[in-house]
């Protein structure tokens, strides 16, 4: 009967520890199931998280060298232009278009003058940098003396130039155009540039002026014939019209102000 009594027992407890293991192994295989399911539901964009949308993908790759950090106390010509631009495009003296011209003074220092295209005027703009790398223009109250005009040198969004902004980009181009055919611009040929804005896109048209005398004794007539024209596209680089079929354009400058695909 002592017997018996003690293999119940036993069976009894070799019972229970059964019941605990089977527990615990459901236990630990249902954390496992969930954890599974936790990583199976994270979404793709989780797993990275710096892997920009396609959004800022697309900004991204379109990002011009001007939106990298730039030292304004050692600037190439084409920033100095660059930044001469911006600023004429956002303080305008008036709508006319002007070329910029970069030379050294007498004492080594690169400057910078504005011209008109549209004749032989006198220089409309002074610009220098100075020692702490800051834009300084000529302070018209206080000639010839120079003022900081720009501490900063601007973001420069290609897509949505003002007009301003625009006609300085045109000229530049059509000028190292008229160069490479032989021509002086500001001194062989004037010339206009009128902006239109058609299906959100922005064109230029470029118009050669012949001064002829007046026969009544007025101001000179200006002859005005269409030589060229030009468009900003979707993407912001500057095209230019086949001269063969009006409905061909070709990019001729992909970054703002630069002329270095004009051969």
């Amino acid at each position: 009967m002592k017997k018996f009594t003690i293999t119940i027992i036993s069976l009894l407890l070799l019972l229970t520890l059964g019941a605990c293991n089977s527990q615990k192994s459901n236990t630990s295989n249902s954390s496992k199931a969930e954890t599974s399911s936790n990583v199976t539901k994270k979404s793709p964009q989780s797993d990275n998280p710096t892997q920009p949308s396609s959004s800022q993908h697309s900004q991204s790759t379109h990002s011009s060298p001007q939106s990298k950090i730039v030292d304004t106390k050692n600037l190439s010509d084409l920033q100095f232009k660059q930044w001469i631009a911006m600023y004429e495009g956002e303080h305008p003296l008036d709508d006319r278009p002007e070329r910029i011209i970069i030379r050294r003074n007498d004492a080594g220092e690169r400057i910078a003058r504005t011209d008109i295209t549209q004749g032989q005027i006198d220089s409309r703009n002074y610009f220098a940098i100075d020692s702490n790398g800051f834009l300084k223009s000529l302070d018209f109250e206080n000639y010839p003396n120079l003022k900081v005009s720009s501490k900063n040198f601007p973001i420069i969004n290609q897509k949505k130039l003002n007009e301003k902004e625009v006609l300085c980009w045109v000229v530049a181009v059509q000028d190292a155009l008229f160069k490479s055919e032989g021509i002086n611009p500001g001194f062989d040929v004037f010339y206009d540039v009128n902006i239109h804005l058609e299906n959100n896109i922005v064109y230029a048209d470029v118009f050669r002026i012949d001064y002829s005398d007046d026969p009544n004794g007025g101001v000179a007539i200006a002859n005005k014939t269409k030589i060229n024209e030009f468009m900003v596209n979707a993407d912001g680089d500057l095209e230019m019209m086949d001269k063969n079929d009006s409905s061909k354009y070709t990019i001729i400058s992909k970054i703002f102000m630069d002329t270095s695909m004009i051969k």
